[in-house]
């Protein structure tokens, strides 16, 4: 059923446009979290968002002045897609109403504080746990692409290429370059592992090799095979202040512009006529 909100009708076939766009995110995040994914919660998130979003929209609207004409024209031309289809006249009135709703984000953000250097020490000193580095292993790869029809005759190869390195046939350097299928975009540089990063079992063969050990061929989510040689081991390191300090700042004070938002349309709510289809 529609919603109503200060007498702006959101449609029902505006809600289950949402809820289909949504639910993948949704699914994803919930079963991210332990969750089953469930349908009415879906509709309700979804329809809290509409009601915010017209909220918005409207504050926007009657509190923040009209952008000029060149404004509008020249957002409407940096970000028009999904907007040819509507008129000249429709066009101008998102181009307004976007750059209204982007100057009411402004000024709620120019009213959040930068947190004072108390306030992130009190941050680090409570979330010990995000400032350590794990070990960490620096690897090289020989790689190779496979599916169904050709995944057999690639783990073949690559234990041939293996024993020839092995066998001192040919060096490390030039199989990778001669043999890697991904050697033209990675030139044999694998992208740092921590235990967390890969299937237990996978972590348990990277992480007993020893520095320029080659593995055994390890397949990674059924789309590659590839060889690995331990270039270096990382031993695990905990950030220190001054260096997370910076990074730390950033983020509680997004933390707090978020706050603020929320606040905002809970104000906003709080002073609407919002009436929900039965």
């Amino acid at each position: 059923m529609a919603v109503t909100v200060n007498g702006v009708e959101i449609p029902e076939t505006k809600i289950l446009e949402e809820v289909a766009l949504l639910r993948p995110e949704y699914a994803s995040y919930v079963q991210g979290n332990g969750g089953e994914p469930d349908e009415g919660q879906l509709r309700e998130w979804t329809v809290e968002n509409l009601i915010e979003a017209e909220l918005f929209r409207q504050a926007a609207r009657t509190t923040q002045p009209l952008p000029s004409d060149e404004r509008v024209q020249k957002y409407l031309d940096e970000n028009a897609k999904g907007a040819e289809t509507l008129s000249q006249e429709e066009r101008l009135a998102l181009g307004r109403e976007a750059l209204q709703q982007r100057r009411m984000i402004k000024e709620i953000r120019k009213g959040v504080k930068q947190p004072g250097e108390d306030a992130i020490r009190a941050y680090y000193d409570a979330n010990p746990e995000l400032f350590v580095v794990p070990e960490t292993l620096r690897l090289s790869h020989l790689c190779r692409f496979v599916d169904a029809g050709n995944k057999a005759d690639a783990f073949l190869d690559l234990l041939r290429i293996k024993a020839e390195i092995d066998g001192h046939r040919v060096n490390w350097v030039e199989a990778v370059a001669a043999y890697s299928e991904s050697f033209q975009r990675d030139q044999g540089i694998f992208p740092p592992v921590s235990r967390d990063d890969v299937p237990a079992e996978i972590g348990e063969k990277l992480f007993a090799l020893k520095p320029d050990e080659v593995s055994d061929v390890i397949e990674l989510e059924g789309r590659s095979l590839h060889l690995f040689r331990l270039l270096v081991r990382e031993e695990p390191k905990v950030i220190e202040f001054k260096e997370a300090k910076e990074h730390l700042s950033d983020i509680l004070f997004e933390q707090a512009c978020q706050e603020a938002l929320h606040a905002s349309f809970d104000a906003l709510k709080e002073a609407a006529v919002i009436q929900r289809g039965a």
